[in-house]
């Protein structure tokens, strides 16, 4: 989930923290397209975000959570929560999933589609720019999310968690879609999506 998340895309610069060798020989090869900030959890988490357009994987053990923009017809999926408005479903890796497992189980959760015709965008680079959090679980300083794009099939609405954060899910036009207030690295994704689909 985007918990408690704020963007700036005045970022350039501001991380200082070391990546780790095979992270860092693996985002050599890749050039970002879009750099923001975001504010997560009351605030307390600081991070600077990078968005990148590949099908190639980042290496597994930093992938913590698997995203999709959500196309049916001439309309994305666009979502609501109490902090923030986004266009990519999706959330953390459980045990034993493979990717598309979890993308799946998390649409499906979160919204009540099921998806077809799934293929990868790119990926989103994590960096923190605050200290380690007491009790964080996760790869730390650095860490991924993966972005595919996918079109909506089948509507399954009782398969929605309802405590699930996300309050709104709805198809928007492509067009009301690209006037929105996004990030920019939704926009980037949504761009590059759009130019697959043409």
């Amino acid at each position: 989930m985007w918990q408690g998340w704020r963007w700036s895309s005045r970022a350039r610069g501001i991380s200082s923290t070391k990546l780790q060798p095979d992270l860092a020989a693996f985002l050599a090869r890749h050039t970002p397209r879009a750099e923001q900030q975001a504010v997560w959890g009351e605030g307390t988490i600081r991070l600077l975000i990078s968005c990148y357009l590949s099908t190639e994987l980042p290496p597994l053990k930093y992938v913590t959570s698997v995203r999709s923009l959500v196309f049916r017809d001439d309309s994305v999926l666009v979502l609501r929560n109490p902090d923030d408005t986004h266009i990519y479903p999706g959330g953390r890796r459980e045990g034993g999933e493979t990717l598309e497992e979890t993308l799946r189980r998390e649409i499906l959760e979160e919204v009540g589609w099921e998806v077809t015709e799934i293929s990868q965008l790119g990926f989103l680079h994590f960096q923190h720019l605050t200290p380690k959090p007491e009790g964080y679980l996760y790869p730390y300083p650095d860490f991924c999310h993966i972005v595919h794009m996918a079109k909506a099939s089948h509507f399954v609405p009782n398969a929605r968690v309802e405590d699930d954060y996300e309050l709104e899910a709805a198809f928007r036009p492509i067009s009301e879609v690209q006037d929105m207030t996004l990030s920019p690295c939704q926009h980037v994704f949504l761009k590059a999506a759009l130019e697959v689909r043409s």
